[in-house]
């Protein structure tokens, strides 16, 4: 390609990025609508303004690398801001967003392909002008780069004059929430909101630690919940199967009389008393969809079960002895010719967003799934997800509180339900039933009035992973491999 061609093509790249996402920004979205930019906004058009600058210096002195590489340097920079001022909001519903919409997309996702097409522009241009080289002497600008240089400069006036409006002088920096943009000064607002401290993470909100047992305290005595009932301990084992890792989960079916136990990546369906592992298998936690530590599993019926992981990502598996072992390598580690997948996949949640999960329970009479979050240090709540079984999507959510009527009374002031740290549930005669490894306390949870209804000391455990009904008692089991058997908590008869 002709160098004439190339400064030609980048002068209109120039004034193209000039005009319409920087100049439109400014006079029409600001001047006309009232539009006023965001701190990330901000740092997007500022990012676009540089872009053009640096194509009027190669238009003057060359493609020389030092602007070459600082342009791909600041449309990198943009793509980041633009990815990231766009992943606060793309999650959301349908047609909700944040701030105005051209052609049906909001403007800081307009950024992200702006940039997007800067950075090949440049990987373009810079192909084809190869043989060009950078000028020893500046060139003479034509008309075209004359007209672009002086738009880009009435764009800058522009910015700098609704940034003042907006921003305002040092130490002043704008608004994460801009307010609407107005010429009247009366109507300015500079904001200091923006240096207060605030947590430094590469990851922000999503830096949660994963659950972690060790730290919580066991006592009944401290929880949150006064005067509680203690259920009385039967009897106390240990576990002798050959597991893979302490178990994460207990589930029960009555149907078959077998248990279901998890471990960090296994399976194991064992007999009515738990001394015989009857079929297992070890999933491939990395194939396909990211399963994390499970944390939870059930029983859906008598042949299949469920297997959930802290990051609520699930695996749901179905007893069959005459599966292709050879095509389930890429599904298993062990015992391949045991199970058939039925499918993995995600539980997607809203309230119980950023937390952890340790517990599955099902509910054959309501057909629905039922998780309970674990809290961390950036998010104390106790959520119950409920997912409709035939679509295993969420059908509600809620922050469960003590029911009228009842004797449960808190200790004090700022005590809560979500000190309670669930790793293990089960749904017996339409109660959810939730073990806390914190204060060692069995909740009975009554999903129809979203409520805590009654509330159990289990003294003498330690780290409990999982619950289940059986007969006449209450199976806990450790994540030592310890079980323990209390009595049955009233009205589970």
């Amino acid at each position: 390609m002709k160098p004439a061609t190339i400064n030609t093509l980048l002068a209109l790249a120039v004034l193209a990025l000039a005009v319409i996402p920087v100049g439109a920004a400014v006079f029409v979205l600001g001047f006309v609508f009232g539009d006023s930019p965001c701190v990330m906004c901000w740092q997007q058009r500022a990012g676009m303004t540089l872009v053009a600058l640096i194509g009027l210096f190669i238009l003057r002195y060359g493609a020389r690398p030092k602007y070459v590489g600082l342009a791909v340097l600041v449309g990198a920079w943009g793509l980041y801001m633009g990815i990231r001022h766009s992943s606060l909001h793309v999650a959301r519903d349908i047609g909700q967003g944040f701030s105005a919409e051209i052609l049906g997309a909001h403007t800081y996702t307009w950024s992200v392909f702006i940039f997007w097409v800067c950075v090949v522009t440049v990987g373009v241009l810079l192909l084809a002008s190869k043989e060009a080289g950078a000028t020893e002497v500046p060139r003479t600008l034509g008309p075209l780069e004359r007209a672009a240089a002086l738009v880009l400069l009435v764009v800058l006036a522009g910015n700098i004059l609704q940034a003042f409006a907006s921003t305002g002088p040092p130490p002043f920096m704008g608004q994460s929430d801009p307010i609407r943009f107005s010429f009247n000064p009366r109507h300015w607002v500079w904001s200091l909101e923006e240096w207060s401290p605030s947590p430094v993470s590469l990851r922000g909100r999503w830096s949660v630690d994963k659950p972690d047992t060790a730290a919580v305290p066991p006592d009944p005595a401290g929880g949150p919940l006064a005067v509680l009932p203690a259920l009385a301990l039967r009897r106390q084992s240990s576990l002798a199967l050959p597991l893979q890792g302490g178990p994460t989960d207990l589930s029960y079916d009555e149907a078959t009389d077998r248990f279901l136990i998890t471990t960090g990546q296994g399976l194991y369906l064992t007999d009515g008393t738990l001394s015989r592992v009857l079929r297992h298998t070890v999933i491939d936690t990395g194939f396909s969809v990211d399963l994390a530590r499970f944390g939870g599993a059930c029983f859906l019926d008598a042949e299949t079960v469920m297997a959930l992981s802290e990051n609520k990502s699930y695996v749901i598996l179905r007893e069959d002895d005459r599966v292709d072992a050879g095509r389930n390598f890429r599904y298993f580690l062990e015992s391949f010719d045991r199970f058939e997948e039925v499918t993995r996949s995600r539980f997607g949640t809203v309230r119980a967003r950023m937390m952890y999960v340790m517990s599955l329970a099902f509910d054959p009479a309501a057909d629905s799934l039922y998780t309970i979050t674990v809290p961390n240090a950036r998010t104390r709540k106790l959520v119950v997800s409920r997912f409709d079984r035939r679509d295993l999507t969420l059908s509600e959510e809620f922050l469960p509180q003590l029911a009228a009527g009842t004797r449960l009374a808190f200790r004090g002031e700022g005590r809560s339900l979500d000190e309670y740290y669930v790793t293990g549930a089960t749904v017996q005669d339409g109660r959810l039933y939730a073990i806390s490894c914190a204060y060692s306390t069995l909740l009975s949870i009554d999903p129809g009035r979203r409520a805590v209804a009654a509330a159990y000391a289990l003294p003498g455990l330690d780290r409990p992973a999982g619950i289940a009904f059986r007969g006449d008692g209450l199976y806990v089991v450790g994540e030592g491999g310890a079980v323990w058997v209390y009595e049955r908590p009233a009205g589970t008869e």
